[in-house]
């Protein structure tokens, strides 16, 4: 888009025009604004800037900002840009690139870290793309077939990636539509709690998004764009279970079995096959004595019934969790009596914006300021990755007295003390809502107005435990009963259930169970297992990112899979599968890398990030850029390839 292309550009007059570009360069980030100037004009002026780092959160992170009394000058020269309409520059080189992100922070990028920054900014579009070595003919790829589990964002971008290397694949998707986790759940108040310009492909970074954290709806037209963009739907069994999977020896191939929502079976047999399912598919219901004797309404999160009306009814909700916490203000605001039940405390921040539209002047410089969207994208996503400082041991910390570190004693007081702003005035609740467990060590909960809503005076919070469900309602630990006419249960997912409750069955009658028996799920990279071949997992045991972007690390992640499956194709090749020595060596490094982090130290808070056996199952130890290049390449060598 174009100067020219301002809305009723045709009846304005150049003054009204000066004006609507005034506004927007008013309304940009002034960071990723600088930068953008600064790779168009080269003018010295922006690159001698001093920037310093700014505390965030009582120290814990860090922005990094110019001072104040050059915000205005770099607005000005923005607005002289862009009211001339300068001819454009390209995208910027390897080498401008890492001078203009040592511009941004004042730091220097180590070669992964400039890596990774390359690709989290994709100048070039699909920066994370899959390719050939030696491309084979098209007769010799039509003898493969994939086929993904599950049509959520990690079992699309498998697709894509699929499509654009000519490799035929299908879909299997027990929901009616695309989107995964965000078509099933779509509870009131659902959003995403990373801010949107980071939930989102770096190939399709121009969506013109409505909110700067994207609510359920948007999202899920998110996932309709970019199902009907690529074709992905006629690629999709909807409506379809996969019921088991089997490796058959003879044929070098899958067998799946399939069941359609009308009970018709099906027997499907694949080359290849990806696990695309993700941990958040698999409800947890609570174990509480007596809940099938309840006669009200109750469903889980994931289940929502939206002829339901809980107006003036008495609800009741079952955990506290990022999902409790986000749909509180909502049932608060239409129960006549709201009683939340928290097992344990978690560690809730707030966030600026959080409920904030974009506005048409943002939109309009992502669309006319060359650059300024990747870097507004790169800004907002740098300092996220702080986050992964907070979860490091400092033993010299800890042998002082200290948790973690300091850097996470420092976000405890912070947020310890905005616990206190909010409810500190009613008697008992500040001591209900301090957690024991150090902040990251569960997931950090984004406030959608919790502590508002627990000082209603319709809202009751009860932190002694359930002792049974009756028909009529709940009685805690201390023998008082709460009569309630719906439940709501917000107990989460059985996160380490990876890939339940199909069966797989790999070579020599392995199943999944045998594999993960001894301390839960194990992968290579979170991506493939030894006697599984031509088997891989996106979002697999341990390949959650510590920080930063999901899609970002399925791009990665649906890139490394893909051309492992396309070096097969090109040896013409039945079979890939991971060597044992790898697979072990792996799980050596990553435990020792773990044990230098806080999950397993803290038991995860008691929450998911540590499975039953004590082991962080769910998490990387890594540094996202440290991963990301460690799967940057096929690893083949690490196959067996016959």
């Amino acid at each position: 888009m174009s100067i020219s292309s301002l809305k009723h550009s045709e009846q304005t007059t150049e003054s009204n025009r000066d004006s609507y570009i005034r506004k927007a360069v008013n309304a940009a980030s002034i960071g990723a604004l600088r930068i953008a100037l600064y790779h168009q004009t080269q003018d010295p002026f922006l690159a001698e800037m001093p920037v310093s780092e700014q505390p965030v959160r009582g120290g814990a992170l860090t922005n990094y900002v110019v001072p104040r009394e050059y915000h205005q000058e770099i607005r000005d020269k923005a607005f002289e840009f862009l009211r001339n309409n300068t001819q454009m520059k390209s995208a910027p080189t390897r080498e401008e690139t890492e001078n203009l992100m040592t511009l941004y922070s004042g730091k220097k990028p180590t070669p992964q870290e400039l890596d990774f920054g390359i690709e989290e900014l994709a100048f070039e579009g699909f920066s994370r793309k899959a390719h050939w070595l030696q491309p084979p003919s098209k007769e010799q790829i039509a003898k493969y077939s994939v086929t993904i589990i599950g049509a959520g964002f990690s079992g699309m971008c498998a697709a894509i990636q699929l499509q654009q290397l000519g490799i035929a694949y299908r879909i299997i998707e027990r929901n009616p539509e695309v989107g995964g986790t965000w078509h099933v759940n779509d509870y009131p108040e659902a959003r995403v709690d990373v801010p949107t310009f980071l939930y989102q492909y770096k190939f399709e970074k121009s969506y013109a998004w409505k909110s700067f954290f994207a609510p359920v709806d948007e999202l899920r037209n998110y996932s309709n764009y970019i199902a009907d963009k690529y074709g992905i739907r006629s690629h999709t069994s909807f409506n379809t279970k996969l019921l088991s999977s089997t490796w058959d020896e003879g044929q070098s191939k899958w067998v799946l079995e399939l069941e359609d929502d009308r009970g018709k079976k099906e027997t499907l047999n694949s080359n290849f096959v990806i696990s695309a399912t993700g941990v958040f598919g698999t409800p947890k219901l609570p174990d509480i004595p007596g809940i099938e004797k309840f006669q009200g309404k109750m469903f889980h999160t994931t289940q929502w019934d939206h002829d339901f009306d809980y107006q003036g009814k008495k609800v009741a909700l079952i955990g506290t969790g990022s999902t409790g916490t986000q749909l509180s203000r909502a049932i608060a605001r239409k129960a006549s009596q709201f009683t939340i039940f928290q097992r344990t405390p978690n560690w809730v921040t707030p966030v600026k914006g959080y409920h904030a539209e974009i506005p048409e002047e943002t939109q309009w410089m992502f669309d006319n300021m060359p650059g300024y969207l990747n870097w507004f994208i790169y800004t907002n996503y740098f300092p996220e990755l702080n986050m992964q400082d907070l979860q490091e041991l400092d033993p010299q910390w800890i042998n002082k007295g200290g948790k973690v570190n300091q850097k996470n004693q420092q976000l405890r007081e912070t947020l310890t003390a905005f616990i206190k702003s909010k409810v500190g005035h009613k008697d008992g609740l500040f001591e209900k809502l301090v957690p024991d467990h150090s902040p990251l060590s569960r997931r950090l909960v984004i406030d959608n107005e919790w502590y508002d809503t627990l000082v209603r005076d319709n809202v009751q919070l009860v932190g002694d435990g359930i002792q049974q469900i009756t028909e009529d309602g709940i009685i805690d630990s201390k023998g008082q009963k709460h009569d309630v006419d719906l439940i709501v249960l917000g107990a989460g997912f059985k996160v380490s259930k990876y890939l339940w409750p199909v069966r797989y069955q790999g070579r020599n009658a392995t199943s999944i169970e045998d594999m993960w028996k001894t301390d839960g799920a194990r992968a290579y990279k979170g991506i493939s297992m030894p006697n599984f071949p031509n088997f891989f997992m996106i979002y697999g045991p341990n390949a959650q990112a510590r920080a930063g972007s999901f899609h970002s690390v399925v791009e990665c992640l649906t890139r490394h899979i893909s051309e492992l499956i396309a070096r097969t194709v090109e040896q013409d090749a039945a079979t890939i599968e991971v060597k044992e020595a790898a697979y072990c060596d792996y799980n050596a490094k990553m435990d020792k890398a773990m044990s230098k982090l806080l999950w397993e130290d803290e038991q995860g808070g008691g929450g998911y990030y540590v499975n039953e056996h004590g082991r962080s199952g769910l998490n990387m130890p890594w540094r996202l850029h440290e991963f990301c290049q460690m799967i940057k390449e096929a690893d083949i060598y690490q196959y067996e390839v016959d």
